[in-house]
């Protein structure tokens, strides 16, 4: 089915170049074009991915920021200084505006109506959106992608946006399961397989509701329940969008196809830990350096461009891959939220011990590590589950297993606030310094940008008084640490 998708957006793109002077010609200038929903929902499952593995939100603010690399060429962003405002611009004018149209469109041409379609829109909104209040906290949800119609949309609270997202993914969920609906094109993830979008659909329902567990318990636990046993059960089933490496039709966003790439290092801090516990993903993560074939971290947040890279690891042969999957969520993710869960004292089918390791076993073979290979059984031995030490146990193996999953990983180590297992700090401040005075450390969130500053004035200033100041050092409302 996926290579079918690719076929008609390739077919699409052909026809649409070479046809554009005869287009330009036979349009009538009075009438709207439109685009077909099929063509909508690849769009923008393929623009949302690549936002999310852009060279620089993901590259300089997601993996930095979750302290997995950081810079060489550049080192202003491991030391909180950022240049580019435009994720979310790309979001919202992207992927979410493509996701909006579908449902315009359905308005139109209420005899084509596909209920399983506008279900798998409102999920990767949801999906998107959590993104975009996570990163940002107060963002335009309930009037947002009006168009000209509102283009000052009010700011929702963080807080109501997120019960909002369970809500309207158990209402996709239910249309999913319980209405009839044509056959869906167009869609490069799931193929159109609707129980694909409902394991998606309550994996994400996990996420969300174990972010608000510590501020909302009452209402993770009843998500967390019903979900845990409705989801991914199995690699086979992680959530991604599929990057072939055609130079053509997608590639993985930042990858070393015609180009080394010299911008990032991994850090001191994920290869010295991955060296201290003997992890056998050390050498998919990262490569040895070029001069002593020796695996080497840089410390995050040095100015300088020393070492020289060469004496340095970059990172890893498929993380740099042109066919490196994009991946949304995976069953490690879910195995590590289900190994939370059941140490809060939730009931998700398994105890905290067997899903820890599960969530390990996961990560390793959804990098290429066998799960039965030996090492990975002497690796569990090695890094234990310990009840009474839980959230630095669980919370240092999610974040190894969320690597290049930079923007999840970062609100994860906002959240969790961990340490290594024996109580040893796992992350450093930048070493060099933080060039933003307001933050010594990590940022907590991302300011808004100019532009939206400048054109919602109104809607933005009253967001931002809301959440305690516009600044990088303001926690989310989820965060009590």
């Amino acid at each position: 089915m996926k290579s079918k998708v690719w076929i008609l957006l390739g077919t699409a793109l052909i026809l649409f170049t070479g046809c554009r002077k005869f287009e330009e010609l036979n349009t009538d200038p009075a009438k709207p074009e439109e685009a077909n929903p099929q063509y909508l929902l690849s769009s923008a499952e393929k623009r949302a991915s690549d936002l999310m593995y852009h060279p620089y939100y993901n590259g300089r603010i997601g993996m930095h920021f979750a302290q997995y690399w950081t810079g060489t060429d550049k080192t202003s962003e491991s030391r909180n200084l950022l240049t580019d405002e435009a994720l979310w611009a790309g979001l919202y004018t992207g992927p979410l505006m493509d996701l909006q149209e579908i449902g315009n469109y359905y308005d139109r041409h209420p005899s084509e109506r596909n209920p399983h379609v506008l279900a798998m829109a409102e999920i990767l909104k949801s999906w998107i959106f959590h993104v975009l209040t996570d990163v940002y906290i107060d963002v335009p949800y309930s009037q947002a992608l009006k168009g000209n119609a509102n283009p000052q949309p009010a700011f929702d609270k963080a807080q109501d946006i997120y019960n909002n997202l369970l809500a309207s993914l158990q209402s996709q969920i239910n249309i999913l399961q319980e209405t009839d609906g044509d056959p869906v094109k167009g869609d490069i993830l799931g193929g159109g397989d609707k129980e694909y979008w409902v394991r998606f659909a309550n994996a994400l329902r996990l996420r969300i509701a174990m972010r608000m567990a510590d501020v909302q318990p009452d209402v993770a636990r009843e998500v967390v329940e019903e979900a845990a046993g409705k989801t991914l059960t199995d690699v086979s089933e992680d959530v991604f969008f599929p990057y072939n490496g055609n130079a053509v039709t997608s590639r993985f966003p930042y990858n070393d196809a015609d180009r080394p790439l010299v911008e990032f290092a991994v850090t001191s801090t994920l290869i010295d830990y991955l060296k201290k516990v003997g992890d056998p993903r050390l050498p998919v993560y990262a490569r040895p350096d070029a001069n002593t074939g020796m695996f080497r971290g840089k410390a995050y947040g040095t100015a300088d461009n020393k070492p020289a890279l060469d004496s340095l690891s970059r990172p890893g042969v498929l993380p740099y891959s042109a066919a490196m999957k994009g991946y949304i969520i995976t069953y490690a993710e879910v195995a590590f939220i289900k190994a939370e869960a059941a140490a809060r004292g939730m009931n998700v089918g398994g105890n905290a011990a067997s899903l820890y390791e599960d969530g390990i076993k996961a990560s390793m073979a959804q990098w290429g590590i066998k799960p039965d290979d030996t090492s990975v059984a002497n690796y569990t031995r090695r890094v234990p589950y310990t009840a009474g030490d839980w959230k630095n146990v669980i919370g240092t193996q999610k974040w190894i297993a969320l690597y290049m999953q930079g923007l999840q990983s970062w609100m994860e180590r906002l959240r969790l606030d961990f340490s290594q297992p024996d109580g040893t700090p796992l992350f450093i401040k930048p070493v060099s310094g933080s060039l933003d005075p307001q933050v010594a450390d990590v940022p907590q969130r991302l300011t808004y940008p100019a532009a939206t500053r400048s054109a919602n004035a109104a809607n933005a200033t009253a967001a931002a008084q809301r959440i305690g100041g516009d600044t990088k050092a303001t926690k989310n409302w989820w965060n009590i640490h």
